[in-house]
């Protein structure tokens, strides 16, 4: 129940955050993980340390949470192997298993892509919008007061 009003809360003030978070989950969802490891891996085995483990990890450091793999690795709690052992999961990750992962996961949300596009609206009527730029350019003009009407670049001497 209160994970709900919480949801509820974030919901309504940064829903693309929730949205993202729970697109995220549903994409690398452990158990999945771990089964399209066993499925794809080449060469690596489990012993104390699973593929969602490893991916969990290094999605922090990806997303920003986290500045490095062993900032990573001392938060999460419950790492139960050594930095070590990490870095070697990481560095023997094979580029097989890199693919599949990453078509898999982009097959698994291929159903919510397409419902997302099928709801949006363009931004403007008869064009594609294809990014929607916030900067304003003339309050980040950095030239020269003299040379900002010349298209060229500034002379030399």
């Amino acid at each position: 129940m209160m994970l709900r009003s919480v949801l509820a809360r974030f919901q309504k003030q940064s829903p693309v955050t929730v949205m993202a978070q729970v697109g995220l989950d549903r994409a690398l969802e452990s158990a999945w993980l771990d089964n399209l490891f066993e499925e794809f891996r080449e060469r690596q085995y489990t012993r104390e340390l699973l593929f969602s483990t490893t991916v969990d990890v290094m999605s922090l450091v990806a997303l920003g949470l986290q500045p490095s793999i062993h900032a990573a690795a001392q938060a999460r709690k419950g790492l139960e192997v050594s930095l070590a052992a990490l870095y070697a999961k990481i560095n023997g990750i094979e580029p097989g298993l890199c693919r599949a992962l990453v078509a898999c996961s982009s097959e698994r949300l291929k159903a919510i892509a397409l419902e997302v596009q099928s709801k949006q609206v363009g931004l403007v009527p008869g064009y594609q919008v294809l990014v929607v730029d916030g900067n304003h350019h003339p309050a980040t003009e950095k030239r020269l007061a003299a040379l900002r009407g010349f298209r060229g670049t500034a002379l030399s001497g």
